[in-house]
């Protein structure tokens, strides 16, 4: 799921070039044998920290183009978690996702569609698949993640292990904008609303790979667009707001 393509052009020989004797082609078998017996090897043995790309710098806050309204969108990042802490304990990390669009408005069809993107946003259901693993050397340890339950008693949302990897539940959350504005991944003339799907719980510093899968068409919010030229959709796995843990 990185970003990765491209045509691969395959050269074809000289049909008149004279063939090799027969030393020769035994020799050449023998080595294109070896080398069809090593590349099926090497393809499987599943994912590996090898064939990972090396994290970005200052790839923590993850933010990523993640076009909500498109069913099978998709975002594959690996990323660096820092050993940020209040008090001693680490701070909870959150993946989730943020609608971006400008601040202000102009003629009454672009408040009315902005209202429509919000109200969706919290009220409807964002069917998610999300896959985490921590690399640890070479290997690849999955990692449970914690979905968020809303306590209608006690009017506070809840979270605990869950070991399918569909979310279908988000809450709104508030992020810590310092790493954000330091990374460039804040724009002050901007309205930023933001949910969370899942929980890293414990929120171990350390190397991760993260895949996110859209798994819905969300006709409502595409249609928004006519009216909403520069809103746009991104998948954020950053630090709660900074308010101290007692």
């Amino acid at each position: 799921m990185d970003r990765r393509g491209g045509d691969v052009s395959v050269l074809q020989p000289d049909r008149r070039r004279a063939r090799p004797g027969g030393l020769a082609r035994v020799l050449i078998g023998f080595a294109t044998i070896t080398g069809s017996i090593f590349m099926t090897s090497c393809a499987d043995t599943g994912r590996s920290a090898a064939s990972t790309p090396a994290p970005r710098p200052g790839n923590f806050p993850v933010v990523e183009p993640f076009p909500l309204d498109q069913a099978g969108s998709s975002v594959s990042v690996t990323f660096e978690l820092p050993d940020a802490r209040d008090n001693g304990i680490l701070r909870p990390v959150f993946v989730g996702f943020q609608a971006v669009d400008r601040k202000g408005r102009g003629p009454d069809e672009e408040m009315l569609a902005a209202q429509t993107v919000r109200d969706y946003l919290r009220n409807e259901a964002i069917p998610v698949r999300v896959r985490l693993w921590r690399i640890e050397g070479t290997e690849w340890r999955p990692v449970v993640l914690s979905d968020g339950h809303w306590d209608m008693k006690d009017k506070r949302a809840s979270w605990g292990l869950h070991p399918d990897d569909v979310f279908r539940h988000h809450f709104s959350a508030s992020t810590d904008n310092g790493p954000l504005i330091a990374s460039g991944h804040y724009d002050f003339g901007k309205v930023y609303y933001v949910h969370a799907f899942a929980r890293i719980v414990p929120p171990t510093p350390g190397r991760y790979h993260l895949e996110v899968e859209n798994l819905d068409a969300h006709s409502v919010l595409l249609a928004q667009k006519e009216y909403l030229s520069v809103l746009r959709y991104e998948l954020l796995v950053s630090h709660y707001h900074h308010r101290g843990i007692d």
